[in-house]
């Protein structure tokens, strides 16, 4: 077993991986996590029904409370299995013609996930058990895979094997919609390639999606970066926040993701709480807001000072206005000069940078230029420099998704 994830197991591991020297499991060629609450059987089996066999699933039923849904959903799923390991809070589940499935309890009474780590929590857990039984060897493909009850996974989706160096794959996705939330699913979509494409063209690493839903882990970087964050939302951005720092985030072209669109109350922000939002305005397409344009304008000229930096003898003098006013309050300009001095590498300095100025970074650099920058409606996101005034909302989908999922070369301008 690699020291690093053995050192993460043994000290950061949930405690459902001292559970599993109790099982004995069969070779497995991949497996998956899925947290579920509030499911449907037939939901959560439509997930991985294209799936080979030879896939474990971990599911991570949870609950922040005793909840009936959950707990019908542990029972029909036990009841279609008819070979069972069991320990403590953790089922193997077997039966022909279906896949395997690692079942953990944390909806019973006793094992409520807290409210305030909910999915996270329940991510991490089924990701330590997918890292613990890859570094021995029960799941042969070093990948850990996470996905959501509400989506499915194509027959191609373990195609593409991860390559060293490579800390994360970002599957492409489209939502499917029912016709009342056709307009509102769309407009999410565009909002958040948008953001995502409005980064990388303005020269950040950090500028893909992060839905939890749609990304695979390198085992290594995982037990790096020490699992996913127990937070009850967000847990996918702050995820692969730091996978960037130790490799590469790699945004696949295909195979895509079906991602059904519905209006949850699961999470405090996310898909269910956005497409809300969406179909509470009387008019979506004039009424809903995206970050300016000119802040991504912004953001590039930022990031592309950062070179200047390591030959000025005043970071203070590289930016004005909006931008100075950041540095200072982020204390960006003294960790400049003190980083200098402790720095012998421009390369080592430029990386230093790069990790500093994350992907919260950069939402926090967004939101202060909101002062001066409002957000603008989605006619007006046409004149973005990465948009290319394109004629309906599914083109202007489709152009940013190719954005962000064909890595085009990054251009400049002027402004």
């Amino acid at each position: 077993m690699d020291g690093t994830i053995k050192k993460y197991l043994t000290h950061y591991g949930e405690l459902e991986v001292t559970l599993l020297p109790a099982f004995t499991f069969p070779d497995y060629e991949h497996c998956l996590v899925v947290p579920a609450f509030q499911e449907t059987y037939e939901e959560l089996t439509n997930v991985w029904q294209h799936l080979p066999i030879s896939t474990l699933i971990i599911l991570v039923i949870n609950a922040p409370q005793e909840d009936p849904e959950t707990s019908a959903l542990a029972a029909r799923i036990h009841a279609n299995y008819q070979r069972k390991q069991g320990s403590v809070n953790l089922s193997l589940l077997q039966a022909e013609r279906l896949n395997d499935i690692l079942l953990v309890d944390r909806y019973s009474e006793h094992l409520l996930i807290p409210e305030h780590q909910g999915v996270g929590l329940a991510r991490k857990i089924g990701a330590d058990l997918a890292l613990a039984l890859i570094a021995t060897g029960a799941v042969s493909e070093p990948r850990i895979s996470s996905t959501d009850a509400d989506t499915v996974l194509p027959e191609g989706y373990f195609s593409r094997v991860m390559v060293p160096g490579e800390a994360a794959l970002i599957y492409p996705f489209t939502h499917q919609a029912s016709d009342e939330l056709a307009q509102a699913s769309l407009l999410y979509e565009v909002s958040m390639l948008y953001y995502a494409a409005g980064l990388k063209w303005s020269g950040s690493r950090y500028g893909f999606p992060s839905i939890g839903s749609i990304i695979a882990i390198s085992p290594l970087h995982y037990a790096q970066v020490r699992g996913f964050p127990k937070r009850n939302a967000g847990e996918d951005f702050y995820l692969l926040n730091k996978l960037a720092k130790v490799g590469a985030i790699t945004c696949l072209e295909a195979p895509s993701l079906t991602i059904k669109a519905r209006l949850s109350e699961r999470v405090p922000f996310g898909t269910g709480p956005g497409l809300r939002k969406i179909i509470a305005l009387d008019n979506p397409m004039t009424e809903y807001r995206f970050y300016n344009p000119l802040i991504f304008v912004q953001l590039q000229q930022f990031l592309a000072g950062f070179r200047q930096l390591w030959t000025t003898s005043d970071p203070a003098a590289n930016y004005t206005g909006l931008v100075a006013d950041f540095c200072d309050a982020q204390g960006f300009n003294t960790l400049v000069t003190k980083r200098k001095k402790d720095i012998k590498s421009e390369t080592v300095f430029l990386k230093f940078l790069d990790d500093w100025f994350d992907g919260f970074r950069t939402l926090k650099f967004v939101h202060h230029l909101r002062q001066h920058y409002p957000s603008v409606s989605y006619e007006e996101i046409q004149s973005a420099p990465f948009v290319n005034d394109t004629a309906s909302l599914p083109d202007t989908r489709a152009l940013l998704a190719s954005m962000c999922f064909n890595r085009p070369k990054k251009t400049r301008i002027s402004t």
